[in-house]
Order: C-alpha cells, then sequence, then structure tokens
C-alpha cells in the first residue's frame, strides 16, 4: 500500500513538472513592447524521413534549441515543423510574427472541435520606408486570457536556412522594428560600404576609359574584374533591404562567380601586364592552370552547391578552393618578384600581398564568427575586410598601370625627339648641302666672270689706250676716251659682283676691310679730308651676300650724295658693332632740307629701301652738315 502511494505521489509530481514545464513555455504577447525575438523560444520538429504531415506534428515531440542555432546546416533535406506557444495578457489581441527573409511557410492552427490543423492565409507584405521595401509577415489574434499552439510547416532550404530569424512585434511599431532591426545594427557598414564602392567605381570608369582609347587587354582584364567585385559587394550591401526567396536562391551562386570570377581576371591581369607568354613561358603556364582550376571547380561546384544535401559540402570546398587559389597566387607573385625585379612587379606584388592578407583574415573572421561571440560580431565585418583588401590591390595595379603608362609616354616623348633631332639633321645636312653648291655656283660665277669677261673688259681698255696713243684725231681720241673710261667703270662694277658672290667674302671683317678699301679709294683723287674709325676687335659674323650688297651700294649712294650735293671738306665714317652692325656717315657741307627733296631725290629712298630688305633702318639729321646712319641687324 505505502509503495503504491509513492509511485501515484511520483506520477503526480512528473505530471505536475510537465504541465508547469509547458506553462512556462508560452511565450506572453502581453509582455512585448514593441517586438521580441523568439527564435530559441520556439519548439521544432525537423522530420529527417521526410514523411510526417503537419496532422503528424499535432502529435509529435517538439524540442528546444538551447543555445544552439534550430537546423543543422549539414542535413537540410527534411521536412521542419515548427510550433509557437502563446498567450495574452494584455488587451490587445493582434500580433505580427517576421520569420525572416526569403522564408517560405505555412501557418495553422489547431482546431481541437475537427480534431486536425486549420491554414491560416494571414501572409501579407507591408512596405517600409526604413527599408524602402515590403516585408513579409504573418498576422495572428490572441484574444486576452488564452493560450494557443501555432504550428509552422517551413519551407527550409540551402539558400533560406541562415536567415530564419523570427520576430513577434505589435503592428503599430512596423518602423521601429525595421529600423532597429535592419538599418541601425548595419549604418557603419552600410555608409563604409558605399563610400569604397563609390571609389572602386571611380576606378572601374577610369580604367575601362583608358582601355577604350588605347585598346590594350590588360585594362580590359583590370576593368572586368574590377566590376565583378563592384557587383559583387553592391550585391552583398543589397542584402540587408532585399527578402525575397528569389533573390537568395542563387545567392551562392553569385557569391563563388562574382568572387572567383574576378581572380580570373585579376590572374589574367598579371598574365597580361607581364606579358609572361613571351617573358616567362613556365610562368604563364602556371597562371593558366590557376585559371582552369577556378573554371573547373565551378562547373563541378555550383550545381552540387545548389542542393539541400550537398550544399554544405560545397561551400567547404568553396572555402578550400578560395585557400588554394591563395596560397598559389602568393607562390606565383613570389616567383615573378624574384625574377622581374623593376618598379612594375613591385606595385604588383605589394597589392596582391596585401589583397591576400586581407581576404585570409576576412575568410577566418568569417569562420570564427559562426562559433564565438567577439569583438567581430557583424555579418558584414569579413565582407568589409574583403572589400578593403580588393580596393587596396586595385589601387597598386592602378599604380603599376599608371607607371607604365607614365614610363610608354617618356618613351613615346624620347622616341619623337630623336625622330625630330634626325629630321632636323637630315634637314640641316640638306641644307647644308644646298648652301654648299650655292657657294660653289657663285664662286664658279664669280671666277668665270673674273677669268672671261674681266680679263675681256681689260683688253678692250688697253686695245683703247694703245689706239688712243697711235690716233692722231682730236675726236678719235675723245671716243676712245670714253671707250676706256667705260670699261674701267664697267671692270670696278664687275668686281663688286665678284666680291659679292664670293662666299669667302660672307663675313663683317671682309666687309669692314672692303668698305674701308672702297671708301678710301673715293676719296683719295677729291680735296676731302677724310677720317675712318673702325673697331679693334671684329668678331667672325656670317654675313650673306645679299646683305653685304645692299649695304655696299647704299654706302656707295651715301658717298656719291656727299661729293655730288654737300660741298664738304670733311667726311667722318665710324663702324661700330655689336647687337647691330651700324655705319655712320657725316660731313661739315651745306646740308639738305630733307622735306624739299623727298619728291625729287631717289638717291635716299633707295639707301632705306635697301636697308629695310635686309632688316635695316637708315636715319638722316642735319647739323653743321648731313649725317646719316647706316644700322643693319647682326644674327
Amino acid at each position: 500500500m505505502l509503495l503504491k502511494r509513492f509511485f501515484i505521489t511520483v506520477a503526480s509530481l512528473l505530471c505536475w513538472s510537465a504541465v508547469v514545464a509547458q506553462t512556462t513555455n508560452f511565450i506572453d504577447l502581453g509582455k512585448l513592447r514593441e517586438y521580441d525575438t523568439v527564435l530559441k523560444r520556439l519548439s521544432y520538429f525537423i522530420d529527417y524521413s521526410k514523411k510526417a504531415t503537419i496532422d503528424d506534428a499535432a502529435h509529435a515531440t517538439f524540442h528546444y534549441p538551447g543555445q544552439k542555432f534550430p537546423f543543422d546546416k549539414t542535413r537540410l533535406d527534411a521536412r521542419y515543423f515548427i510550433k509557437l506557444s502563446v498567450t495574452n495578457s494584455s488587451l490587445q489581441d493582434t500580433f505580427w510574427l517576421y520569420a525572416g527573409k526569403a522564408q517560405q511557410y505555412t501557418m495553422y492552427v489547431y482546431d481541437s472541435s475537427a480534431a486536425a490543423m486549420k491554414v491560416l492565409n494571414n501572409q501579407f507584405d507591408s512596405f517600409s520606408y526604413t527599408v524602402f521595401n515590403n516585408v513579409p509577415y504573418a498576422f495572428f489574434v490572441v484574444e486576452n486570457g488564452t493560450y494557443k499552439d501555432f504550428y509552422i510547416q517551413a519551407d527550409i532550404g540551402f539558400y533560406n536556412w541562415h536567415l530564419f530569424d523570427p520576430v513577434i512585434l505589435l503592428p503599430q511599431e512596423q518602423t521601429a522594428f525595421t529600423f532597429d532591426h535592419f538599418l541601425r545594427p548595419s549604418r557603419l557598414y552600410t555608409y563604409i560600404t558605399i563610400a569604397l564602392l563609390g571609389i572602386m567605381f571611380s576606378m572601374l570608369v577610369y580604367t575601362f576609359t583608358i582601355f577604350l582609347q588605347t585598346l590594350k587587354k590588360e585594362y580590359l582584364y583590370y576593368a572586368l574584374a574590377m566590376f565583378a567585385f563592384v557587383v559583387y559587394f553592391l550585391l552583398r550591401l543589397l542584402n540587408l533591404f532585399m527578402f525575397g526567396d528569389l533573390y537568395y536562391f542563387f545567392y551562392d551562386l553569385r557569391y563563388q562567380v562574382l568572387q572567383l570570377m574576378g581572380n580570373i581576371f585579376i590572374i589574367a591581369f598579371i598574365s597580361s601586364f607581364f606579358t609572361l607568354k613571351k617573358t616567362f613561358p613556365d610562368l604563364y603556364k602556371h597562371f593558366n592552370i590557376l585559371i582552369f582550376i577556378q573554371l573547373i571547380f565551378l562547373a563541378i561546384n555550383l550545381p552540387l552547391t545548389h542542393t539541400n544535401r550537398y550544399n554544405h559540402i560545397g561551400n567547404i570546398t568553396f572555402d578550400i578552393i578560395r585557400v588554394i587559389v591563395l596560397l598559389y597566387s602568393a607562390s606565383l607573385i613570389t616567383i615573378l618578384i624574384i625574377r622581374k625585379k623593376d618598379k612594375e612587379v613591385r606595385y604588383i606584388g605589394i597589392g596582391s600581398a596585401t589583397a591576400i592578407l586581407l581576404s585570409g583574415i576576412a575568410l577566418y573572421i568569417d569562420k570564427w564568427r559562426e562559433y564565438e561571440d567577439h569583438f567581430f560580431g557583424h555579418m558584414g565585418i569579413p565582407v568589409l575586410f574583403f572589400m578593403l583588401g580588393i580596393l587596396l590591390q586595385m589601387l597598386f595595379f592602378m599604380q603599376g598601370l599608371s607607371y607604365r603608362r607614365r614610363m610608354q609616354q617618356a618613351q613615346h616623348i624620347r622616341a619623337v625627339e630623336k625622330l625630330q633631332l634626325e629630321n632636323d639633321r637630315k634637314e640641316l645636312e640638306k641644307y647644308r648641302a644646298i648652301i654648299d653648291t650655292r657657294d660653289k655656283e657663285r664662286n664658279r660665277i664669280s671666277q668665270e666672270i673674273h677669268d672671261d669677261i674681266g680679263s675681256g673688259l681689260t683688253s678692250i681698255r688697253l686695245l683703247s689706250e694703245i689706239a688712243k696713243a697711235r690716233s692722231a684725231s682730236d675726236d678719235t681720241v675723245k671716243e676712245l676716251e670714253k671707250i676706256s673710261g667705260t670699261a674701267n667703270i664697267l671692270i670696278d662694277k664687275m668686281n663688286e659682283i665678284i666680291w659679292t658672290l664670293n662666299s669667302r667674302n660672307d663675313t663683317l671683317p671682309n666687309l669692314i676691310a672692303y668698305l674701308r678699301h672702297l671708301i678710301v679709294a673715293y676719296f683719295e683723287p677729291l680735296q676731302i679730308q677724310l677720317h675712318i674709325v673702325t673697331p679693334d676687335i671684329i668678331s667672325e659674323i656670317s654675313v650673306s651676300g645679299k646683305i653685304r650688297r645692299n649695304i655696299l651700294l647704299a654706302v656707295k649712294e651715301a658717298l656719291h650724295n656727299i661729293v655730288k650735293h654737300s660741298q664738304a671738306t670733311a667726311v667722318n665714317i665710324h663702324f661700330t658693332t655689336g647687337g647691330y652692325f651700324s655705319i655712320a656717315i657725316s660731313d661739315n657741307g651745306i646740308g639738305f632740307n630733307p622735306l624739299l627733296t623727298q619728291y625729287y631725290n631717289n638717291g635716299l629712298q633707295n639707301i632705306k629701301e635697301r636697308l629695310s630688305a635686309i632688316g635695316g633702318s637708315c636715319t638722316i639729321s642735319n647739323n653743321d652738315g648731313t649725317s646719316i646712319i647706316l644700322e643693319v641687324p647682326l644674327l
């Protein structure tokens, strides 16, 4: 009898404990202030045989997850049933359930009268200005003082198991919920990501513009790599504001394809940038192997990743291939730096090392965050590390491209300058050849004039003198004197022409010496006192035949005017050199009035025109005689 009472007492205590435990696991909705996360306060029944139905769930044993996440990512191929046990101690009877992003589910309530599950068509979308998108909810009603069990049959798969995030909220607190739950924790992450994306997009546009200008493959590969990473990081940012299941169904595909395609284009960029096919064929082969490994991996792993059974294995192999690619790339870059020691490869090496280091840190944090509670708890921190590594890598790559571009421009400029110098040298040689040919021709003509015409005129003069000596007629003597005089004049003019043509006289000292000789000879038979001043040192400056002839004729015209019009008894001539070659001719004659002679005196006008033709000038003044200053610039 005592034993029977003992068993009855123990059984009663167990039943009471079970009732108490069941009661304490009900969620009191009356205690809600705004919203409450209920992930670990729900109970779960997971059927791995995939035979149970929602009606079976009413009699199944549900378990609370405790501190673990309720779903096992290694065994996603199952049927998932979730029980929401609630009570309400408040007057408000309508509440909203947010199940998480990309969640597909059906909500039931047990109908005791029919002894069956009743479907609740209670799901709807509500637009939130906080996230600029529709947020999915399910409403349910719990009257004051009642207890209810709601059952959820969830479609949990490889793309949404980690996004299950059930929250119960008051309908009027939707704005506070969306701001606090989605936006507030990610504000700093969002700002940093947008800033880094802006920099990366600018680099993308700049590099693609250079590619359109140059059509060089390395700029195209760089732009494609940057495009892949910009799209990848932009989609990671959009994860904060997207809720649809279709968007997340292709999450792993985007995640893997964009990352590995970015790596492939970076490898292609390095290979093309250093022309490894020609310079280092063995390294080029390894770079191609690295590209093929990633392409083959994508072809095999993507179908596996998009299954509930093998998704976990696909993600593990993806992490393994990332580590392999990082280590393989690091070894190849190290070998390239050792072999090719220049500034370009240092830029590429530093950029690659930075990206490899930060990518490794991001991968480690991403895996660490799943099991530890630490400072880097935000889901976007690994993405920021990875993003920063890619950005720094591309910045160093851009420095390498800019350095290469500057060097190419400098080489192009040097080549153009060398070509210009070569062309200038050829033109100078051509000009010298022309000058030499011209001078030879001038010398030949002057020599022939001197030998042929000069000797003929001299013969005419001598014969006329002989004939004049033998002739007895006065008329004949006069005619012979005219012939002799004309011959003498022609000989003098011919000598002037010969002096002008001879290139050996194309110097300033020869010009001054000839003019001095001419002036002395001109005034020698006249009763005019002559005073000539020449510089002590005369530079060997080249003076062309044209300039010499115009100066000679201008000086002769000035001397002729002095003798013909001035009635002077003294003449001073002063030669000066410097920036200009100047001849100052002054006399003590009667002078003249330029206003009275300008209309009929062609001599002065001829002097000015001759000097103007060679860039010179003529200045005439009256002051106790006439002063004429002839100036010609010396080049």
